[in-house]
């Protein structure tokens, strides 16, 4: 596993800039509406566009969690049709991920009070479900123009759970209560030592798809980097008790080596997984779109001498 770390030098510089955001004084209609499952497409009843993810293409999407309850059930976000980057849009792996974590939030170690931070974060959904239930949370993404976007759905989330919670009062969540967690927006590189070292380590690390996409680097060998620099930063920013939470839909068969690389650095976090030919927990959630093919995966740090 220690081979890793000369291949985490610093990916690339960022810069920072200031971002104003518009929050509305009150609710947009769409968001206060009589819930409704989430993403229930080929049914006949709407003519909304589809994304190639099989969410349909609308510029708000409102997604009402099965697994939660009070404030912490439903929620707006913002995507952007047409975008390039693949974080632009909701994708079926985020879903499933901010479902489960409102199922199994104490599991995962999301409790009021508790550090998270999320990688690969995109439009911010995952975090934002993790700050209802009180985790304070660094929502991550290397791609520097979406942020203006994830930040305006952390504040609108915010306005929405706060009328919630004053009409209902807070619900409890499996292993809290909820409320109080905070969500911060920062751009962050894989493999960038120096960002990853000043964040320090989270009680939870997630992410969503994270290797999807890879197959544009020209290569394997570059492939391989790239997946050395994602695990490399999962292990600056974890510690011995950290519980690392991925869902992951295969694509494409280069993916299967990030896993194996993944298991040299850490174990599975699951009662009688054992090797790799482990491939995670089946997660099929009604109404999402590709969630019977989206796996979950929840390991914590290999520790020294232990190669499984």
């Amino acid at each position: 596993m220690w081979l890793l770390a000369p291949l985490c030098a610093p990916a690339c510089g960022g810069h920072s800039q200031a971002l104003v955001v518009y929050v509305p004084t009150t609710p947009p209609s769409w968001a206060t509406a009589a819930p409704i499952r989430i993403f229930i497409p080929g049914n006949g009843t709407s003519s909304v566009p589809t994304h190639a993810t099989g969410i349909p293409d609308e510029v708000f999407r409102r997604v009402v969690l099965g697994s939660g309850g009070g404030r912490c059930s439903s929620f707006a976000i913002e995507q952007v049709i047409g975008g390039s980057d693949t974080g632009s849009v909701l994708w079926s792996g985020s879903v499933v991920l901010a479902e489960l974590i409102g199922a199994r939030a104490a599991t995962f170690g999301i409790v009021p009070g508790s550090t998270a931070i999320e990688l690969g974060a995109g439009l911010g959904l995952v975090s934002i479900v993790a700050s209802c239930l009180g985790a304070r949370v660094v929502a991550t993404d290397g791609d520097e123009s979406i942020q203006p976007v994830a930040k305006r759905n952390v504040l609108l989330n915010q306005r929405l759970q706060d009328v919630a919670g004053s009409q209902s009062g807070s619900e409890s969540n499996e292993g809290g209560q909820s409320g109080a967690g905070s969500v911060d927006v920062r751009q962050l590189w894989w493999g960038d030592v120096a960002a990853a070292r000043a964040l320090g380590s989270f009680d939870t690390v997630l992410g969503s798809d994270l290797v999807y996409g890879t197959d544009g680097i020209v290569g394997p060998v570059a492939r391989e980097a790239s997946f050395a620099a994602l695990l490399c930063t999962m292990w600056l920013l974890s510690h011995e008790n950290t519980t690392l939470v991925l869902t992951y839909r295969e694509r494409k068969p280069i993916e299967a080596r990030f896993f194996t690389m993944l298991w040299e650095q850490f174990e599975p976090d699951v009662e009688g997984a054992s090797g790799e030919a482990w491939r995670g927990e089946a997660s099929p959630i009604a109404g999402v779109p590709e969630s019977s093919s989206v796996r979950l995966f929840t390991f914590r740090r290999r520790r020294r001498g232990r190669t499984g």
